[in-house]
């Protein structure tokens, strides 16, 4: 039974289908998008998702870390020109907690 869902499931993906994060109400499996319907690949049921039900994704982790690279990069050539000893501390910090932060990125 589990290996017809996923070939189901599986099928729908291959067909562009997109994969929602909401649930199927009648079997819990995921929810479609397809052609702008919302269907549920297991059971065949179509749904009304509301679009507050649908959560937007997350930005991709290569986004947020092209991002952060940018903003260490203009951090450096600041840095680079401080002559202030307590705003080159305060620029230093900021540059640990981005390296921390891509850091925690890169290892999953």
């Amino acid at each position: 039974m589990q290996d017809e869902k996923i070939a189901k499931i599986t099928e729908m993906l291959l067909g562009g289908g997109k994969m929602l994060s909401v649930h199927c109400g009648a079997c819990k499996g995921p929810l479609f998008e397809l052609g702008g319907k919302v269907v549920c690949p297991v059971c065949g049921e179509k749904a009304e998702v509301a679009k507050a039900e649908v959560k937007p994704k997350a930005a991709p982790a290569e986004k947020v870390e092209s991002v952060l690279l940018t903003k260490l990069n203009s951090l450096a050539e600041e840095l680079a020109k401080e002559t202030d000893h307590d705003k080159t501390l305060e620029l230093l910090d900021r540059v640990k907690s981005i390296l921390e932060v891509l850091e925690k990125l890169r290892e999953g």
